[in-house]
């Protein structure tokens, strides 16, 4: 088989920026079966959204279909982040595919308002209220931490809750330049309409926790001060929320929600178990999902920013990389930490993989099944967007 754990030997290459940064967004398979990755590329004109899709399960992939071209809005308008839901055919017999953004509001930022455009052809193009080259705008409340509204970020899937309603995880933020001055706390929308609402323009969402405040993700080195970023969030078998965050600790961060999603938790160090070590991990992303098995496949460093010459969890050029995958299972219990998380073993490597690139990132990404088969989408390098298959035994799932 050609399974792999090293981006020397990807699955496929899905695309090659030789001249600006990009990495991955999110990857959904459309209701006609194609997979569709969203990109966010950080352009001399600007951010930009494109998308490819697949239709011979990931070996050969489409030409890039922009959100917005280069250069199409002004400087510091462009957008970035891409977040897919595939919806259901019941639009006039046509499908609708969602992608939600994020906006800049001034030059040099990296967060912005929140955003969205909509599909009707499968992925192929994508539009907004006036049509190609347009936003819809999502209206949010203020937050103390952004009392304009234009601090918001989206770097993890929704989730379709039991309930029927879709959650969308994020944070709200400061945006000074260093990653360690950030405070962020974690938010989360929930719409009960996106997929049934005739108009686009009516998705309507509510935000939790309510304003002033998100969830709190104590900054140790700051006491009294928050640092959660791009929550991840999965349903456990009973109808908790469970959600491992980034933060500046050295190490993965969780919370709790008993009410689908209204409420959480005060977040609290990620351990391999009750009384256990923490699970390190540099300051970046974590994706976490769902198995076939009622398992979590849990994606992290394994290192405290201190990997490869890293100065500490900021050090973002360095220590993003080697990416691990431990398998969580449910503890059984209502009281504690809801999982326990077994022997990290290595997901993907980029030793000697583009040795020339300054900026050793693999963190943007996620895992995907289909058909029994699993595919790890990653960035590497932050120029090259590459999936590989991998094995199920790594995953602790038998082989089909």
């Amino acid at each position: 088989m050609d399974y792999s754990t090293t981006a020397l030997k990807p699955y496929a290459v899905i695309d090659v920026s030789p001249d600006w940064g990009q990495y991955i967004n999110s990857v959904t398979i459309t209701r006609t079966g194609a997979w569709l990755v969203s990109v966010t590329g950080n352009t001399p004109k600007g951010g930009v959204v494109y998308t490819r899709r697949s239709e011979d399960g990931g070996k050969t992939w489409s030409e890039r279909s922009f959100v917005m071209p280069p250069g199409k809005l002004e400087p510091g308008k462009t957008i970035e982040m891409g977040q897919l839901l595939p919806v259901p055919g019941q639009f006039g017999g046509k499908s609708r595919i969602y992608q939600f953004h994020v906006q800049h509001t001034h030059p040099n930022t990296r967060f912005g308002q929140l955003r969205y455009t909509v599909s009707h052809d499968d992925g192929r193009t994508w539009q907004g209220p006036s049509g190609s080259g347009s936003l819809y705008e999502l209206k949010t409340p203020a937050y103390k931490l952004s009392p304009i509204s234009d601090g918001w970020h989206l770097m993890a899937p929704g989730v379709t809750l039991s309930t029927g309603e879709w959650l969308l995880p994020m944070n709200i933020s400061t945006d000074p330049p260093p990653l360690s001055e950030i405070r962020s706390e974690l938010v989360f929308g929930i719409s009960k309409n996106v997929f049934t609402v005739e108009d686009p323009a009516d998705v309507a969402f509510d935000f939790f926790p309510k304003p002033p405040h998100g969830v709190h993700v104590e900054r140790e080195a700051t006491p009294g001060e928050s640092l959660g970023q791009e929550p991840q969030v999965v349903e456990l078998s009973d109808g908790r929320l469970f959600c491992v965050c980034r933060t500046g600790n050295g190490c993965l961060y969780y919370t709790v929600s008993s009410d689908h999603g209204r409420t959480w938790a005060k977040g609290q160090p990620l351990l391999y178990k009750e009384g256990g070590a923490r699970m390190l991990h540099p300051n970046a992303a974590c994706p976490l999902s769902k198995l076939p098995n009622g398992t979590y496949a849990q994606l992290f460093c394994n290192n405290d920013g201190t990997f490869n010459g890293g100065a500490d969890p900021y050090d973002h050029l360095r220590n993003r990389w080697p990416v691990y995958v431990s398998i969580g299972r449910e503890a059984g219990s209502k009281e504690g930490q809801p999982l326990e998380f077994g022997e990290p073993k290595l997901l993907c490597d980029i030793s000697g993989f583009q040795p020339e690139a300054g900026w050793r990132d693999l963190t943007y990404g996620c895992l995907m099944q289909k058909d029994g088969g699993f595919y790890h989408f990653y960035n590497a390098v932050w120029r090259f967007i590459q999936v590989n298959r991998v094995d199920p035994a790594l995953l602790g799932v038998a082989a089909r």
